[in-house]
């Protein structure tokens, strides 16, 4: 029974797990290293032993020649910011994003110190839109209206100038309106 497990066992490259699990096996030898008892040492003799290497250790460090380290590499001077298209496109949507959280009075502000001589027709016409906006929500409805008509009547983009006209469109029919209010207030006063 045994031939016919051994030979199973070499042909599926078993063979070890046949010989840990066989009772006939011989018993494995261990290194003699490992079944010589330990020698009985004392701390103070493990301390000399472990200090006279590490003061071969650096004698060997001694004897090694020394890397020179490289030179240090001048720093270039800091570079001036201009204005690129870039940082124009971030102060943008810095105010866009404080608009966008209700901090009108800051983001009316950012609008306000971009430079429009820096800007593309398109961005100049955002900005004025996005400054009448401001006025609007803060009730600054004249200077809104203001703004809001110079976008209009400019040629630098078409969409944000239809734009304008539909908000001072609506400033019109919010104004007919509150005059329309209190006519019907003041006529169920005198009744």
């Amino acid at each position: 029974m045994y031939r016919g497990i051994s030979k199973w066992l070499v042909v599926a490259g078993l063979v070890p797990v046949f010989v840990v699990f066989s009772a006939t096996a011989a018993p494995p030898t261990l290194p003699e290293a490992v079944t010589k008892a330990p020698e009985e040492t004392s701390p103070s003799d493990r301390r000399e032993k472990l200090q006279a290497e590490v003061l071969k250790l650096l004698k060997k460090l001694g004897e090694q020649p020394t890397l020179p380290y490289p030179p240090p590499s001048p720093t270039p001077p800091p570079k001036k910011v201009e204005t690129t298209p870039a940082i124009v496109v971030d102060e943008i949507q810095a105010a866009m994003n404080r608009f966008r959280d209700n901090d009108i009075e800051t983001a009316k502000r950012t609008f306000q110190l971009i430079d429009p001589t820096t800007l593309s027709n398109e961005d100049r016409a955002f900005v004025r839109y996005m400054l009448a906006c401001c006025h609007r929500r803060l009730g600054n409805i004249s200077e809104a209206e203001t703004l809001y008509r110079e976008v209009a009547n400019s040629p630098d983009d078409e969409f944000f100038a239809n734009c304008a006209i539909w908000q001072l469109s609506l400033l019109r029919s919010e104004k007919e309106l509150q005059t329309q209010l209190e006519q019907l207030r003041s006529r169920l006063k005198s009744k």
